[in-house]
């Protein structure tokens, strides 16, 4: 009973208290406005009314209540009361009044500010604006006052910085908010002091008020972090001083940064992390100095290199680790890790390797399978890896259609596509096939269709694919845009485009025009970008190019596995003019060999693609028993009569001499000879460029005739077949299969004898291992020395590139051949074979190899290991 007595006592308390305002919530100030009056020639009270809002929204963002009053009242003969009575009326604190006085485009507002409550004199208030621009700024000045007074707080008049030295007082005004003319804020001048401190350069920052008769002075009182006067590093051996103050941003001279170090220590370690030191740690000290300075001491425990020692899969059961582990690019530690590198550590590729995997199930019919990130684990001598697994159930394709926008049969588009009834579901092989389709499509001039795998699975783990394709509307090619080339001229280029203006988009047409360019070997860099048109359906088609040097000056000297030592001058251009002309003089002064030859081809003659040009030259050979000196001009002109096939003929008149015979060892007879001869031929050619192919063929069948009809002596007919094909095989290995073979029907009789047009083997374009002449069909026992009537070879070639900027590549090679008379048979379980490696660079000057070979079965000529280098490089300046 007392308690509910008490609570009714206090509940009436309240009550009253309320009744009287003695309990109330803090109440807001209020100002009333009366609308400002313009003083002008042409009175305008729009910018009045413009005045007073500005006013009042600088108010009302400092908390103030904003009372307008009507503008019909006449104040300009009020009384003080009467400003008060008003003010009373309205539940103002404030009453505001004020004239604008307008002179061009200056603007003068005087403003005084009326208490309600009192009898306080009002207070008045001044800006002046130049323009209407700065309008806002004038009212602000006006209101900051105005808050001054009604909150009793002090406008900021003057804002320094003390203590520093090496920092500027600019840099660090500009980093506060707080400004000069502003009203003091304490939560405001917080949030600065914080920011100060951020900048990472003092070590303490205080703020001192003084109270003015024009306001308050602020002073930000900083006290400045030491000066790095050095950089140590200590304990450090994989890594020197210059690889760490490449990566670091702590100097000498510069301020003591703890933020700055953090980082530093960051960067070094990362170092570390890509060396696979992965448990390596840095700690700082600062040691401070005299003189507001301090050296800065790195320390390191590098600790152990650290290489993947196991990877391991949870929740695979329909794969066993290791057929995982082929998928992925991270491997294990191996046994040879020093040179391959195995248990290297990227976590980035090891997260790719998790997509790999997935990849992999879901290539594999598993559709839902799903693969973590990988967790490393770091141990004191290795580092552990594991993945999670989520298999789900294994689907088949139970069966595949097309439909939608059909241009050719339906059985003629399923011969294009790998998926099939009734085997696992692949999700790549699928994309193969949209690829696929869509080049189907882009070569018939759709190049906009859009093919999707429409996916329906079954209660029965089988999966229904339909690829729906919309053909879209033709599209055609509106013009050929060439780019890039400065000395190339325009019509060498567009020859080469097999997509032309106005023509149907055909992707195939773009890709040979792509490859066509690439082969000519003038261009750096080939881009052929098809750009969408304002036309809708029509394209034009970008061809940008990036020129390289074409001709090529060189003297110099070298060594060649075929003539021996040399010295050589070369001056070659293979886009004379920029009209594609190929010219080429050269003078070689060799141990086995003289030469001098000039030549010139026209590769579009009449602006057709029929070649045509000529060699003349001068070679003097020292065979092994006999020495040849030839003068000669060859007349050349081949015809593309499909892509990548042409046909052509060579016209050869030589007049030589041989002397020097040694008749003990060969059966040519000394004396002056003229010889003629005509050789037609067929070539196909897909390579996608000439050294070091990387895809294509090469296929070449030629039949020389020399006789009487042509002039000279000699009467022969030579035929020589061969073949090239290079594909890719994996990484970036290209492997290439090359044989060849030749017959010759000598009508000569002996009278002369040939042995010069007759076939050797051995060399860097035969059987490498083996001198140039080394192979051929002198018969067992006999001195007398003889090429063959037919001959043989086979060379199988991996390549593979060791600097791609450079066009440095390596090979590996296998080689195989025989020479054989005319009445022996061709015997391939009994031939001349040989191995070996080397490096091809496609340099400034040409393309160079310098090769090894190895002999695996030398018959009676060479022991099986004997080796040779097989040289075609000269050093040039």
């Amino acid at each position: 009973m007392i308690r509910k007595t008490f609570a009714l006592l206090l509940m009436g308390m309240f009550l009253v208290l309320s009744g009287t305002g003695l309990v109330h919530a803090e109440k807001k100030v209020a100002i009333g406005i009366f609308p400002v009056s313009v003083l002008s020639d042409q009175p305008n009270q729009m910018l009045g009314e413009r005045i007073s809002l500005m006013l009042a929204q600088k108010l009302e963002e400092e908390g103030i209540k904003c009372v307008f009053l009507k503008d019909q009242i006449n104040t300009d003969t009020w009384s003080l009361d009467e400003f008060r009575s008003e003010g009373i009326k309205t539940g103002a604190d404030y009453m505001i009044t004020g004239s604008a006085f307008l002179a061009g485009e200056t603007i003068s507002i005087d403003t005084r500010m009326i208490p309600v409550y009192g009898k306080s004199l009002p207070i008045t208030f001044f800006a002046e604006a130049l323009s209407f621009e700065n309008l806002l700024s004038a009212v602000s000045d006006i209101s900051k006052e105005v808050i001054s007074v009604v909150f009793k707080k002090k406008i900021i008049a003057s804002l320094e910085v003390t203590g520093n030295s090496r920092v500027e007082s600019d840099a660090i005004k500009n980093v506060i908010e707080t400004q000069v003319g502003d009203i003091f804020k304490k939560e405001k001048l917080s949030k600065d002091l914080g920011r100060i401190h951020k900048m990472g350069y003092f070590e303490t920052v205080t703020i001192k008020r003084e109270d003015l008769d024009t306001g308050v002075e602020i002073v930000f009182e900083v006290k400045e972090k030491p000066s790095v006067r050095r950089v140590k590093f200590e304990k450090n051996h994989r890594f020197d001083k210059e690889d760490f103050t490449e990566v670091i941003s702590t100097r000498t001279g510069s301020i003591l940064n703890i933020f700055k170090l953090n980082e530093d220590m960051a960067r070094m370690k990362l170092l570390y992390t890509e060396k696979n030191y992965h448990n390596c740690s840095i700690a700082y000290e600062i040691v401070e100095l005299e003189n507001n300075q301090a050296d800065v001491i790195f320390r390191f425990d590098e600790g152990d290199k650290l290489r993947i020692e196991n990877i391991s899969f949870i929740g695979n059961k329909q794969f066993d680790d290791d057929d995982l582990k082929d998928e992925m690019e991270s491997s294990e530690k191996g046994m040879f890790y020093w040179i391959t590198s195995s248990g290297d550590l990227d976590e980035i590729e090891l997260k790719n390797d998790a997509i790999r995997i997935e990849s992999f199930y879901k290539n594999n019919g598993y559709v839902d399978a799903q693969v973590s990130d990988p967790k490393i684990v770091f141990q004191e001598k290795g580092i552990e890896v594991s993945f999670e697994i989520r298999e789900g159930d294994q689907y088949t394709v139970k069966q595949v259609e097309i439909k939608g926008d059909l241009i050719i049969e339906k059985e003629a588009l399923f011969e294009e596509i790998e998926t099939v009834a009734n085997e696992v579901y692949n999700r790549e092989t699928i994309r193969k096939d949209v690829i696929s389709l869509g080049d189907i499509y882009a070569n018939k001039g759709f190049a906009n269709a859009d093919i999707r795998p429409m996916i329906v699975r079954n209660e029965d783990q089988t999966i229904d694919i339909t690829f729906a394709v919309k053909k879209g509307s033709p599209v055609y090619i509106e013009r050929v845009l060439i780019s890039g080339n400065l000395k190339t001229r325009d019509k060498v280029i567009r020859r080469e485009i097999k997509a032309q203006e106005q023509s149907l988009y055909s992707k195939k047409n773009i890709q040979r025009s792509f490859k066509n360019l690439s082969r000519l070997d003038y261009f750096e860099k080939v881009d052929i970008e098809p750009r969408k048109t304002q036309v809708p359906d029509r394209l034009n088609l970008l061809v940008d190019v990036i020129e390289k040097n074409t001709g090529s000056f060189s003297f110099g000297g070298g060594y060649s596995g075929e003539d021996g030592a040399f010295v050589a001058l070369s001056i070659q251009e293979r886009n004379l003019f920029g009209k594609g002309w190929m010219s080429n003089a050269k003078v070689q002064i060799g141990e086995d060999s003289n030469e001098i030859n000039i030549g010139f081809t026209e590769p579009w003659l009449f602006d057709i693609p029929l070649s045509a040009g000529f060699d003349i030259y001068k070679v003097e050979y020292e065979y092994d028993h006999y020495d040849k000196d030839t003068i000669g001009l060859q007349l050349r002109a081949g015809y593309k009569i499909f892509d990548y096939t042409s046909v052509g003929m060579s016209i050869r008149w030589e007049q030589f001499e041989l002397l020097n015979i040694e008749s003990d060892y060969t059966n040519v007879t000394a004396g002056d000879y003229f010889h003629g001869s005509v050789t037609p031929y067929i070539k196909y050619d897909s390579r996608d460029r000439l050294f070091v192919p990387r895809e294509g063929s090469v296929h070449r069948f030629s039949i020389e005739y020399a006789g009487q009809i042509l002039g000279g002596e000699i009467d022969y007919v030579r035929y020589v077949a061969e073949t090239g094909w290079y594909f890719p095989l994996f990484w970036k290995f290209v492997g290439s299969l090359h044989a060849e073979a030749g017959y010759l029907d000598d009508n000569t009789g002996g009278n002369p004898d040939i042995d010069y047009e007759r076939f050797y083997l051995g060399g860097m374009s035969s059987i490498r291992g083996f001198d140039k002449t080394d192979i051929d069909a002198t018969p067992p026992g006999e001195t007398i020395q003889r090429g063959g009537e037919k001959y043989v070879q086979f060379n199988a070639e991996l390549t593979f590139p060791l600097y791609e900027p450079q066009n440095l590549s390596a090979v590996i090679f296998y080689d195989q051949g025989d020479v054989y008379a005319e009445d022996e048979d061709f015997d391939f379980g009994d031939q001349f074979s040989s191995y070996g490696l080397g490096v091809r660079w496609n340099s400034p000057m040409g393309p160079i190899r310098i090769e090894y070979g190895i002999v695996l079965e030398g018959k009676d000529v060479r022991e099986s290991g004997d080796g040779q280098w097989e040289f075609s490089v000269g050093a040039f300046f």
